[in-house]
Protein backbone atom coordinates (compact mmCIF):
# COMPACT_ATOMS: atom_id res chain seq x y z
CA UNK A 1 0.00 0.00 0.00
CA UNK A 2 1.00 3.39 -0.67
CA UNK A 3 1.89 5.91 1.87
CA UNK A 4 3.08 9.32 2.05
CA UNK A 5 4.87 11.14 4.36
CA UNK A 6 6.96 14.52 5.46
CA UNK A 7 10.31 14.58 6.95
CA UNK A 8 12.04 17.84 8.60
CA UNK A 9 15.62 17.18 8.87
CA UNK A 10 18.51 19.46 10.17
CA UNK A 11 21.44 19.21 12.19
CA UNK A 12 21.15 23.22 12.88
CA UNK A 13 18.07 23.16 15.10
CA UNK A 14 18.08 27.03 15.48
CA UNK A 15 17.93 27.37 11.52
CA UNK A 16 14.86 26.68 9.23
CA UNK A 17 14.42 23.29 7.45
CA UNK A 18 13.13 22.14 4.61
CA UNK A 19 10.62 19.91 4.76
CA UNK A 20 10.77 16.27 2.56
CA UNK A 21 8.02 14.23 1.43
CA UNK A 22 9.06 10.63 0.90
CA UNK A 23 6.72 8.44 -1.00
CA UNK A 24 6.85 5.03 -0.75
CA UNK A 25 4.69 1.96 -2.62
CA UNK A 26 5.28 -1.70 -1.72
CA UNK A 27 9.16 -2.41 -1.83
CA UNK A 28 9.39 -1.08 -5.53
CA UNK A 29 9.52 2.36 -5.12
CA UNK A 30 10.61 4.63 -2.44
CA UNK A 31 11.01 8.23 -3.19
CA UNK A 32 12.15 11.53 -1.49
CA UNK A 33 11.31 14.65 -2.74
CA UNK A 34 11.98 18.12 -0.94
CA UNK A 35 8.85 20.57 -0.57
CA UNK A 36 8.78 24.07 -0.41
CA UNK A 37 7.73 24.28 3.06
CA UNK A 38 10.45 25.20 5.94
CA UNK A 39 9.82 24.71 9.97
CA UNK A 40 12.19 24.31 12.45
CA UNK A 41 12.72 20.76 13.36
CA UNK A 42 11.99 20.70 17.22
CA UNK A 43 8.15 21.33 16.09
CA UNK A 44 7.84 17.99 13.66
CA UNK A 45 7.78 14.17 15.06
CA UNK A 46 9.54 12.19 11.60
CA UNK A 47 7.66 8.98 13.48
CA UNK A 48 4.29 10.11 14.87
CA UNK A 49 4.14 12.38 11.62
CA UNK A 50 2.28 15.12 13.64
CA UNK A 51 3.75 18.01 15.40
CA UNK A 52 5.65 17.89 18.66
CA UNK A 53 3.47 18.04 21.52
CA UNK A 54 5.43 20.10 23.99
CA UNK A 55 5.40 23.50 21.33
CA UNK A 56 6.71 26.28 22.84
CA UNK A 57 4.85 29.06 20.98
CA UNK A 58 6.72 31.97 20.39
CA UNK A 59 6.90 35.02 17.39
CA UNK A 60 8.37 32.78 15.25
CA UNK A 61 6.32 29.91 15.37
CA UNK A 62 2.93 30.77 16.38
CA UNK A 63 -0.73 28.38 16.71
CA UNK A 64 -1.78 30.14 13.17
CA UNK A 65 1.72 28.56 11.55
CA UNK A 66 0.84 25.10 13.36
CA UNK A 67 -2.64 25.31 12.31
CA UNK A 68 -1.47 26.68 8.34
CA UNK A 69 0.90 23.91 7.99
CA UNK A 70 -1.33 21.10 9.67
CA UNK A 71 -3.71 22.23 6.27
CA UNK A 72 -1.12 21.99 4.12
CA UNK A 73 0.59 19.22 4.87
CA UNK A 74 -2.98 17.19 4.82
CA UNK A 75 -3.25 19.06 1.59
CA UNK A 76 -0.38 18.18 -0.03
CA UNK A 77 -0.57 14.26 0.63
CA UNK A 78 -4.22 14.59 -0.57
CA UNK A 79 -3.45 16.13 -4.02
CA UNK A 80 -0.47 13.70 -4.35
CA UNK A 81 -2.67 10.47 -4.31
CA UNK A 82 -5.24 12.11 -6.39
CA UNK A 83 -2.26 12.75 -9.15
CA UNK A 84 -0.85 9.76 -8.36
CA UNK A 85 -4.27 8.33 -8.94
CA UNK A 86 -4.22 9.10 -12.20
CA UNK A 87 -2.32 6.51 -13.38
CA UNK A 88 0.70 7.47 -14.74
CA UNK A 89 4.12 6.07 -13.39
CA UNK A 90 5.63 7.30 -10.44
CA UNK A 91 8.78 8.26 -11.04
CA UNK A 92 11.01 10.76 -9.17
CA UNK A 93 10.70 13.07 -12.00
CA UNK A 94 6.89 13.07 -12.20
CA UNK A 95 6.69 13.43 -8.38
CA UNK A 96 8.51 16.73 -8.43
CA UNK A 97 5.94 18.08 -11.00
CA UNK A 98 3.06 16.65 -8.74
CA UNK A 99 4.85 19.02 -6.00
CA UNK A 100 5.77 21.86 -7.52
CA UNK A 101 2.20 21.84 -9.41
CA UNK A 102 0.94 21.92 -5.83
CA UNK A 103 2.71 24.71 -5.13
CA UNK A 104 2.24 26.65 -8.19
CA UNK A 105 -1.09 25.61 -9.52
CA UNK A 106 -1.65 26.89 -12.89
CA UNK A 107 2.06 27.28 -13.78
CA UNK A 108 3.61 25.27 -16.72
CA UNK A 109 7.01 24.78 -16.22
CA UNK A 110 7.72 24.82 -19.66
CA UNK A 111 6.29 28.16 -19.90
CA UNK A 112 8.59 29.75 -17.54
CA UNK A 113 11.97 31.57 -18.69
CA UNK A 114 14.97 31.75 -17.41
CA UNK A 115 14.34 35.52 -16.23
CA UNK A 116 10.78 34.04 -14.63
CA UNK A 117 12.81 31.60 -12.26
CA UNK A 118 15.62 34.35 -11.25
CA UNK A 119 12.70 36.14 -10.15
CA UNK A 120 11.09 33.50 -8.37
CA UNK A 121 14.30 32.45 -7.10
CA UNK A 122 15.12 36.12 -5.66
CA UNK A 123 12.10 37.20 -3.78
CA UNK A 124 12.13 33.46 -2.48
CA UNK A 125 15.37 34.21 -1.18
CA UNK A 126 14.64 37.31 0.42
CA UNK A 127 11.13 36.17 2.04
CA UNK A 128 13.20 33.11 3.50
CA UNK A 129 10.61 30.49 1.57
CA UNK A 130 14.28 29.04 -0.23
CA UNK A 131 17.38 29.23 2.21
CA UNK A 132 20.88 28.66 1.68
CA UNK A 133 22.69 24.58 1.55
CA UNK A 134 23.87 25.29 5.32
CA UNK A 135 20.13 25.60 5.71
CA UNK A 136 19.73 29.14 7.24
CA UNK A 137 18.75 32.73 5.62
CA UNK A 138 20.31 34.40 3.01
CA UNK A 139 22.67 37.00 4.19
CA UNK A 140 21.63 40.66 3.20
CA UNK A 141 25.40 41.43 1.01
CA UNK A 142 24.19 38.50 -0.82
CA UNK A 143 20.66 39.60 -1.43
CA UNK A 144 21.67 42.95 -1.99
CA UNK A 145 24.27 41.06 -5.01
CA UNK A 146 21.39 38.51 -6.34
CA UNK A 147 19.47 41.38 -7.27
CA UNK A 148 21.91 43.28 -8.57
CA UNK A 149 22.28 39.88 -10.89
CA UNK A 150 18.71 40.34 -11.88
CA UNK A 151 18.93 43.59 -12.87
CA UNK A 152 21.44 42.51 -15.37
CA UNK A 153 20.41 40.25 -16.30
CA UNK A 154 17.08 41.74 -17.39
CA UNK A 155 19.36 44.52 -18.87
CA UNK A 156 21.16 41.59 -21.16
CA UNK A 157 18.03 40.56 -22.27
CA UNK A 158 16.97 43.77 -23.43
CA UNK A 159 20.08 44.35 -25.62
CA UNK A 160 19.72 41.23 -27.28
CA UNK A 161 16.05 41.51 -27.59
CA UNK A 162 15.36 38.36 -26.14
CA UNK A 163 13.53 36.51 -24.12
CA UNK A 164 15.69 33.92 -23.08
CA UNK A 165 14.23 30.05 -22.26
CA UNK A 166 16.91 27.49 -20.36
CA UNK A 167 17.47 26.10 -23.81
CA UNK A 168 18.90 29.29 -25.13
CA UNK A 169 21.64 28.49 -22.83
CA UNK A 170 24.75 27.78 -24.56
CA UNK A 171 28.23 28.77 -25.76
CA UNK A 172 27.04 31.61 -27.79
CA UNK A 173 24.84 32.48 -25.08
CA UNK A 174 27.93 32.76 -22.64
CA UNK A 175 29.90 35.02 -25.10
CA UNK A 176 27.34 37.31 -25.78
CA UNK A 177 26.83 37.47 -22.03
CA UNK A 178 30.56 38.44 -21.64
CA UNK A 179 30.66 41.04 -24.20
CA UNK A 180 27.61 42.38 -22.63
CA UNK A 181 29.44 43.19 -19.43
CA UNK A 182 32.30 44.12 -21.59
CA UNK A 183 30.69 46.61 -22.88
CA UNK A 184 29.91 48.28 -19.70
CA UNK A 185 34.02 48.37 -18.98
CA UNK A 186 33.78 45.44 -16.00
CA UNK A 187 36.25 43.43 -14.41
CA UNK A 188 36.56 39.97 -15.07
CA UNK A 189 35.89 39.25 -11.60
CA UNK A 190 32.52 41.54 -12.02
CA UNK A 191 31.99 39.34 -14.89
CA UNK A 192 32.77 36.09 -13.13
CA UNK A 193 30.59 36.93 -10.13
CA UNK A 194 27.46 36.74 -13.03
CA UNK A 195 28.72 34.07 -14.35
CA UNK A 196 28.37 32.18 -11.13
CA UNK A 197 25.19 33.10 -10.26
CA UNK A 198 24.11 32.02 -14.17
CA UNK A 199 25.59 28.71 -12.99
CA UNK A 200 23.61 28.67 -10.13
CA UNK A 201 20.49 29.49 -11.34
CA UNK A 202 20.54 26.90 -14.38
CA UNK A 203 21.62 23.96 -11.22
CA UNK A 204 18.81 25.04 -9.17
CA UNK A 205 16.60 25.09 -12.12
CA UNK A 206 17.53 21.95 -13.54
CA UNK A 207 16.85 20.05 -9.94
CA UNK A 208 13.81 21.38 -9.96
CA UNK A 209 12.77 19.74 -13.40
CA UNK A 210 12.72 22.84 -15.07
CA UNK A 211 14.87 21.47 -17.84
CA UNK A 212 18.05 19.10 -18.98
CA UNK A 213 20.13 21.81 -20.28
CA UNK A 214 24.38 20.45 -19.01
CA UNK A 215 26.02 22.96 -20.98
CA UNK A 216 26.79 25.68 -17.82
CA UNK A 217 28.54 22.84 -16.15
CA UNK A 218 30.98 21.91 -19.38
CA UNK A 219 34.78 23.19 -19.41
CA UNK A 220 34.21 26.55 -21.49
CA UNK A 221 31.63 27.55 -19.22
CA UNK A 222 33.88 29.11 -16.79
CA UNK A 223 33.86 32.25 -14.14
CA UNK A 224 35.89 34.46 -15.26
CA UNK A 225 38.77 35.70 -12.61
CA UNK A 226 41.84 38.04 -12.10
CA UNK A 227 44.47 38.18 -10.20
CA UNK A 228 44.35 41.87 -8.80
CA UNK A 229 46.28 44.09 -6.85
CA UNK A 230 45.10 44.68 -3.29
CA UNK A 231 47.21 46.76 -0.81
CA UNK A 232 47.77 46.24 2.84
CA UNK A 233 48.75 49.16 5.04
CA UNK A 234 51.99 48.75 7.11
CA UNK A 235 52.22 48.97 10.92
CA UNK A 236 53.74 52.50 10.35
CA UNK A 237 51.62 53.53 7.94
CA UNK A 238 48.38 52.73 10.64
CA UNK A 239 50.68 54.30 13.18
CA UNK A 240 50.40 57.18 11.37
CA UNK A 241 46.70 57.52 11.41
CA UNK A 242 46.43 56.53 14.51
CA UNK A 243 48.34 59.57 15.11
CA UNK A 244 46.91 62.15 13.41
CA UNK A 245 44.97 65.11 14.92
CA UNK A 246 41.51 65.22 13.58
CA UNK A 247 39.63 67.43 16.10
CA UNK A 248 38.89 69.39 12.90
CA UNK A 249 36.59 66.87 11.33
CA UNK A 250 34.58 64.25 13.93
CA UNK A 251 33.22 62.42 10.83
CA UNK A 252 37.15 61.72 9.64
CA UNK A 253 37.89 60.90 13.64
CA UNK A 254 35.09 58.53 13.63
CA UNK A 255 36.24 56.70 10.12
CA UNK A 256 39.55 56.57 11.10
CA UNK A 257 38.46 55.03 14.51
CA UNK A 258 36.43 52.44 13.39
CA UNK A 259 38.55 51.34 10.09
CA UNK A 260 41.46 50.66 12.83
CA UNK A 261 39.44 49.04 15.14
CA UNK A 262 38.49 46.37 11.98
CA UNK A 263 42.23 46.38 11.61
CA UNK A 264 42.82 45.55 14.98
CA UNK A 265 40.26 42.85 15.16
CA UNK A 266 40.93 41.54 11.50
CA UNK A 267 36.89 41.29 11.30
CA UNK A 268 34.70 41.49 8.47
CA UNK A 269 32.83 45.00 8.28
CA UNK A 270 29.25 43.82 8.87
CA UNK A 271 31.02 41.48 11.85
CA UNK A 272 32.92 44.05 13.56
CA UNK A 273 30.88 46.82 13.45
CA UNK A 274 28.37 45.03 15.37
CA UNK A 275 31.03 45.37 18.69
CA UNK A 276 29.46 46.19 21.86
CA UNK A 277 29.74 46.10 25.82
CA UNK A 278 28.36 42.83 25.89
CA UNK A 279 30.73 41.00 23.56
CA UNK A 280 33.44 42.55 25.55
CA UNK A 281 35.56 39.85 27.90
CA UNK A 282 36.59 41.64 30.77
CA UNK A 283 39.79 40.72 33.53
CA UNK A 284 40.30 42.75 36.46
CA UNK A 285 38.26 45.73 34.78
CA UNK A 286 40.65 45.90 31.77
CA UNK A 287 39.08 44.48 28.33
CA UNK A 288 40.79 41.35 26.81
CA UNK A 289 39.04 38.86 24.72
CA UNK A 290 36.48 40.08 22.46
CA UNK A 291 33.75 37.16 21.84
CA UNK A 292 32.08 37.71 18.29
CA UNK A 293 29.72 35.31 15.81
CA UNK A 294 31.03 35.91 12.62
CA UNK A 295 27.65 35.92 9.70
CA UNK A 296 29.49 34.32 6.66
CA UNK A 297 31.14 31.65 8.56
CA UNK A 298 28.47 31.05 11.27
CA UNK A 299 31.44 30.86 13.61
CA UNK A 300 32.18 32.51 16.86
CA UNK A 301 35.80 33.47 17.54
CA UNK A 302 37.88 35.27 20.16
CA UNK A 303 39.82 38.18 19.38
CA UNK A 304 42.49 39.79 21.87
CA UNK A 305 42.41 43.39 22.70
CA UNK A 306 45.95 44.99 22.27
CA UNK A 307 46.33 48.22 23.86
CA UNK A 308 45.37 50.93 20.97
CA UNK A 309 42.53 48.49 20.69
CA UNK A 310 41.40 48.84 24.23
CA UNK A 311 41.99 52.64 23.74
CA UNK A 312 39.62 52.75 20.84
CA UNK A 313 36.77 51.15 22.30
CA UNK A 314 36.94 52.73 25.49
CA UNK A 315 36.72 55.92 23.52
CA UNK A 316 32.75 54.90 22.65
CA UNK A 317 32.19 53.29 25.80
CA UNK A 318 32.83 49.74 24.39
CA UNK A 319 29.94 50.32 21.26
CA UNK A 320 31.12 50.83 17.94
CA UNK A 321 29.56 53.90 16.30
CA UNK A 322 27.42 53.66 13.24
CA UNK A 323 28.64 54.34 9.98
CA UNK A 324 27.79 52.89 6.48
CA UNK A 325 30.17 51.20 4.82
CA UNK A 326 29.90 53.01 1.87
CA UNK A 327 30.72 55.82 3.62
CA UNK A 328 34.14 54.72 5.49
CA UNK A 329 34.89 53.68 2.35
CA UNK A 330 35.25 56.99 1.05
CA UNK A 331 36.33 58.96 4.20
CA UNK A 332 39.38 57.00 5.05
CA UNK A 333 41.01 57.52 1.89
CA UNK A 334 40.58 61.06 2.92
CA UNK A 335 42.18 59.87 6.45
CA UNK A 336 44.52 57.68 4.44
CA UNK A 337 45.83 60.92 1.75
CA UNK A 338 46.22 63.46 5.55
CA UNK A 339 48.63 60.77 7.00
CA UNK A 340 50.58 61.14 4.01
CA UNK A 341 50.23 57.44 2.59
CA UNK A 342 51.00 58.49 -0.68
CA UNK A 343 53.33 55.88 -2.11
CA UNK A 344 52.77 54.67 -5.96
CA UNK A 345 51.23 51.60 -6.52
CA UNK A 346 50.96 50.48 -10.13
CA UNK A 347 47.99 48.31 -11.27
CA UNK A 348 47.57 46.09 -13.76
CA UNK A 349 44.41 44.74 -15.06
CA UNK A 350 41.39 44.07 -17.45
CA UNK A 351 38.61 46.21 -17.92
CA UNK A 352 36.08 45.91 -20.82
CA UNK A 353 37.97 43.15 -22.23
CA UNK A 354 41.44 45.32 -22.79
CA UNK A 355 44.56 44.97 -20.70
CA UNK A 356 45.07 48.46 -18.60
CA UNK A 357 47.90 49.65 -16.56
CA UNK A 358 47.00 52.66 -13.86
CA UNK A 359 49.51 54.59 -11.08
CA UNK A 360 47.76 55.06 -8.08
CA UNK A 361 48.90 57.05 -4.95
CA UNK A 362 48.66 54.09 -2.14
CA UNK A 363 45.86 56.24 -0.39
CA UNK A 364 43.75 56.24 -3.25
CA UNK A 365 43.05 52.12 -2.87
CA UNK A 366 42.47 52.25 0.75
CA UNK A 367 38.87 50.81 1.00
CA UNK A 368 37.13 49.16 4.10
CA UNK A 369 38.07 45.88 3.57
CA UNK A 370 41.81 47.12 3.65
CA UNK A 371 41.64 47.04 7.63
CA UNK A 372 41.20 43.38 7.93
CA UNK A 373 43.55 42.69 5.39
CA UNK A 374 45.88 44.59 6.97
CA UNK A 375 45.52 43.02 10.22
CA UNK A 376 46.04 39.47 9.12
CA UNK A 377 49.39 40.38 6.61
CA UNK A 378 50.70 41.83 9.66
CA UNK A 379 50.18 39.69 11.99
CA UNK A 380 51.79 37.49 9.18
CA UNK A 381 54.72 39.56 9.24
CA UNK A 382 55.38 39.42 13.15
CA UNK A 383 55.80 36.19 13.22
CA UNK A 384 52.34 34.66 14.62
CA UNK A 385 51.52 31.39 13.77
CA UNK A 386 48.67 30.96 10.56
CA UNK A 387 46.84 28.73 12.57
CA UNK A 388 46.21 31.34 15.57
CA UNK A 389 45.45 34.25 13.07
CA UNK A 390 42.78 31.60 11.26
CA UNK A 391 41.59 31.01 14.50
CA UNK A 392 41.19 35.31 14.82
CA UNK A 393 40.09 36.04 11.29
CA UNK A 394 38.03 33.12 10.83
CA UNK A 395 40.09 31.53 7.10
CA UNK A 396 39.13 27.83 6.59
CA UNK A 397 42.22 26.70 5.33
CA UNK A 398 45.39 27.54 5.22
CA UNK A 399 45.71 27.88 1.41
CA UNK A 400 42.88 30.26 1.51
CA UNK A 401 44.62 32.57 4.20
CA UNK A 402 47.67 32.52 2.30
CA UNK A 403 45.79 34.19 -0.85
CA UNK A 404 44.29 36.69 1.17
CA UNK A 405 46.99 38.36 2.41
CA UNK A 406 49.49 40.63 0.88
CA UNK A 407 52.98 39.65 0.91
CA UNK A 408 55.73 40.10 -1.50
CA UNK A 409 58.42 37.59 -2.43
CA UNK A 410 60.79 40.47 -0.47
CA UNK A 411 58.74 41.18 2.02
CA UNK A 412 58.80 37.16 2.73
CA UNK A 413 62.54 36.73 2.30
CA UNK A 414 63.05 39.54 5.10
CA UNK A 415 60.68 38.32 7.16
CA UNK A 416 62.72 34.69 6.55
CA UNK A 417 66.36 36.58 7.54
CA UNK A 418 65.27 36.99 11.09
CA UNK A 419 64.55 32.93 11.29
CA UNK A 420 67.14 31.33 13.80
CA UNK A 421 68.00 29.18 10.90
CA UNK A 422 68.96 31.89 9.03
CA UNK A 423 71.21 33.27 11.60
Amino acid sequence: MASAKLIVRSSNKNALASVYLRYRHGRAIDITIPTEFLMFTEYWNNKSQSFSKRIRFTDRFTPIDKEDLESNFRDLKNYVFKEINTGSAITKETLANIVFEFHHPGINKDSISIFDYIQQFVDECKSGVRITQKKTLYRPATLKCMTGFKSQFEAFQHTQNKEFSFEDVNLKFYNDYIQFFNSKNYTPNTIGRHIKYIKLIMRSARDENFHNNFETEKAYFKALREEVVKIYLTEDELQQMYELNLKFSKVLDLARDVFLIGYNTVQRFGDFSKIREENIKFVDGEPKIIELFQEKTNEKVYIPIKTNLAILLRKYNFNIPKILDSKLNTRIKLVGKLAGINDKVIIEQTRGGVRVKSSNLKYELIQTHTARRSGCTNMYLAGIPIIDIMKISGHKTEKEFLKYIRVTKEETAQNLANHPWFK
